[in-house]
């Protein structure tokens, strides 16, 4: 941690300063690489944790009913997030990768950009509600998750940033704080007061808090006199964004379309068993954080192969311990409940080395500059996923919309390959 604090340090007085060897605690490349993965892994895995004991928790000590708008409210503010970011951090990450001396300019430029389409956002979102005349019960608490959801955007938005700099250790260390914080007030406001907007409310303030911070602390860095590469945003940005907007609506549109056909209580329980399937994504989400730089520099498939390998397989082995105990690990977290989920969540374990493959392949895609065809892809797999959807749940209900995952991801893996095939930068 010591050696960790010392680099943080020298990179906040310049972010583009390349540490010498004596000033390098990690001497080793390859060391440092590892110990980078295994902290992001550590914070990533805290963090999810985290929110994961308040989902539990507030399984056991919400309604049904609020707990259906804790699902249908995290879904909605995620999607959000994602729409007000279109792209930006992933272009941000790729922008400081390539181009280090002029990464300063690079983040404020973007920064602006970023926090009107976060403020834009929120003020549509309240404009549907309002539109709607949607009760405020729920109203209120899902304009509260959406404000929670698109803080927490910025504040990732800005890690993107240190992740181009190849300083995923700030990231991991301001996960640390947020997600820990949020634990211990979300746990607390559940016991104090078992209410879906209280819970909202506290969750929000750790991530105000440490999206001043990191704001204060990126603002602090120094200036650099070097000009950013030129980008555009329709050339550069725009088929990221579309892509990644896509494909956070195939990822969790299976959420809104269960609500539409089975209503806000099944909602609580496919929400339930598709947080256990997204928690298990910390390693092959912290090795691609990581990764990212390697990936944008690489010449051939070596890295590809090594990164895509190495989730694939941790994927498949806690595929299949989960599979096994999916009855008691439901039963053991959420209650029994919700035992009619577990078939669900069974087929979503299938799915899941398909979409830590799935970030490998979508990551070197976006690295080696073919953005369109990452938004071609993820729009075959949006219809893929639709007509699915449409298929199944109205026959086979949450299992159904399990089933649409796992055909969703096959859909993105074959487009993938082809796209990559026989491309070498």
């Amino acid at each position: 941690m010591r050696s960790a604090s010392l680099a943080t340090r020298a990179v906040a007085r310049d972010p583009t300063h390349e540490l010498t060897e004596a000033e390098n605690p990690f001497r080793n490349a390859k060391l440092r690489h590892v110990l980078l993965v295994g902290y992001k892994s550590l914070a990533d895995a805290a963090g999810k944790a985290s929110f994961f004991v308040i989902t539990i928790i507030a399984a056991h000590r919400l309604s049904p009913w609020a707990f259906g708008v804790f699902g249908l409210g995290t879904t909605i503010g995620w999607l959000l997030a994602v729409v007000s970011d279109f792209g930006m951090q992933m272009h941000l990450a790729r922008a400081v990768a390539s181009d280090l001396p002029g990464a300063p300019a690079t983040l404020r430029r973007w920064w602006r950009r970023r926090l009107a389409a976060a403020a834009a956002c929120m003020a549509a979102f309240l404009a549907v509600l309002a539109l709607l005349g949607t009760d405020r019960a729920l109203a209120v608490p899902l304009a509260l998750f959406a404000l929670l959801y698109l803080v927490t955007s910025l504040v990732e938005f800005i890690n993107y940033f240190y992740r181009g700099l190849s300083r995923t250790d700030i990231e991991s260390t301001l996960t640390l704080w947020q997600r820990g914080a949020a634990l211990l007030l979300g746990v607390a406001a559940l016991y104090w007061r078992p209410d879906v907007t209280v819970l909202a409310v506290v969750l929000l303030l750790p991530a105000i808090a440490v999206l001043a911070w990191t704001v204060s602390h990126a603002s602090r860095m120094r200036r650099s006199e070097a000009a950013p590469a030129i980008d555009d945003f329709f050339a550069d940005v725009f088929p990221i964004g579309l892509g990644i907007v896509l494909s956070a609506v195939y990822f969790r549109i299976d959420v809104l379309l269960v609500q539409l056909w089975l209503g806000t209580e099944a909602v609580g329980g496919y929400n339930a068993v598709f947080r256990l399937v997204d928690a298990m994504r910390l390693f092959p989400a912290a090795l691609l954080a990581v990764a990212l730089p390697w990936l944008c520099r690489a010449r051939n498939y070596g890295p590809l192969r090594d990164v895509a390998a190495t989730v694939t397989i941790v994927a498949t082995a806690a595929a299949a311990s989960a599979w096994v105990g999916a009855d008691r690990i439901v039963t053991l977290l959420f209650g029994s409940g919700y035992e009619t989920a577990v078939p669900a969540l069974r087929i979503l374990l299938l799915a899941f080395p398909f979409l830590s493959l799935n970030l490998a392949l979508t990551h070197q895609l976006i690295g080696w500059n073919r953005p369109r065809s990452y938004a071609a892809i993820c729009a075959a797999a949006l219809v893929a996923n639709l007509a699915l959807n449409v298929w199944l749940i109205p026959a086979y209900a949450v299992e159904g919309a399990a089933w649409a995952t796992v055909g969703t991801e096959l859909c993105v893996t074959t487009g993938c390959l082809a796209a990559l095939r026989g491309r070498a930068a």
